[in-house]
């Protein structure tokens, strides 16, 4: 992919990767492992996006690769809220779209609860949780769980919740804390967001700040991290009644996690949603003889519908 490499902090991971120079921009945001070029529908997203005059922006958090085990749903999104201000000031971004994938979806909402009406940063026009997955649900079929839970609850109880609790071998042999390791997988713990186990109320609690948001919900129709493709379904409805009218829900049909497999379909499915999103495009000279104006509040909804 050609582009721009970019700064838009002080973290030594903050790097932004971006593609295409138009003013509205969609920030892409990887799960646990992710980097850049994570997924293989970046690509063919960044081109469709091109056509319709939107930026693609692949960024790294301190949490990106092996950090997560460290970091918190806290910290990525104000890494996003800097790489949004950054957009906004040095870029002449006009409004942004959050897309999160698997565990980055728990970013998207966390953005939307700590800075959704933020004036330094771009406009946030909508957002796309690609693959909303339960981690607390995934990480109930390892064996080891439960020991573990069992043992970072007691770390936390004696003050050492920062301490590296162990490392998850099995996986890509990440150092995580006692903390992070309960928010991960502990029922009812900071990035417990989309298991099946939450009420209509919780539902409506985590949701709130992105009531009247235009949010597509994307679920993959061959998904491997679930155990119940019906379960699924059912929680992406859920999930959708939470958000209310802004919200759609879509299901590209036979891709699996990362939309591997159906890459155009989902692209197309995003693209046409982000595209819908925002008034009109503003010049650099209309900003300047407007004073800088021209991001404006979301002036769409989301264009999607129920598959």
């Amino acid at each position: 992919m050609e582009g721009r490499l970019f700064r838009y902090g002080r973290g030594a991971a903050n790097v932004a990767f971006m593609s295409g120079r138009h003013p509205r921009h969609v920030i892409m945001i990887g799960g646990l492992t992710d980097g850049l070029l994570f997924a293989p529908y970046c690509r063919p997203l960044a081109a469709r996006l091109e056509d319709e005059r939107w930026s693609l922006v692949q960024t790294l958090l301190s949490s990106s690769h092996a950090g997560y085990g460290t970091a918190s749903l806290d910290q990525d999104a104000d890494e996003l809220h800097q790489l949004a201000t950054c957009l906004k000031e040095e870029h002449g971004s006009q409004g942004v779209v959050i897309l999160g994938h698997s565990t980055g979806c728990q970013d998207a909402v966390r953005y939307c609860q700590r800075h959704r009406a933020s004036a330094d940063a771009a406009p946030l026009l909508g957002a796309v949780l690609q693959a909303p997955v339960s981690d607390v649900e995934w990480f109930a079929t390892n064996p080891p769980t439960a020991e573990r839970l069992a043992l970072a609850r007691a770390m936390v109880e004696q003050g050492k919740g920062e301490e590296i609790a162990f490392r998850i071998k099995e996986y890509d042999g990440a150092a995580i804390t006692a903390r992070r390791w309960l928010a991960l997988a502990e029922p009812g713990g900071d990035d417990d967001m989309f298991s099946s186990a939450l009420s209509d109320a919780q539902l409506g609690s985590i949701f709130g700040a992105m009531v009247g948001l235009p949010t597509l919900v994307l679920l993959s129709g061959a998904e491997e991290c679930v155990a119940s493709q019906d379960e699924y379904r059912a929680q992406g409805q859920r999930i959708v009644q939470a958000i209310g009218a802004g919200a759609r829900l879509r299901i590209v049909k036979g891709a699996a996690h990362a939309l591997n497999g159906k890459e155009e379909e989902g692209s197309a499915a995003i693209t046409a949603c982000v595209a819908t999103l925002g008034p009109p495009l503003v010049s650099r000279d209309d900003e300047q003889r407007n004073d800088g104006g021209g991001g404006g509040p979301p002036g769409g909804r989301c264009g999607c519908v129920v598959s």
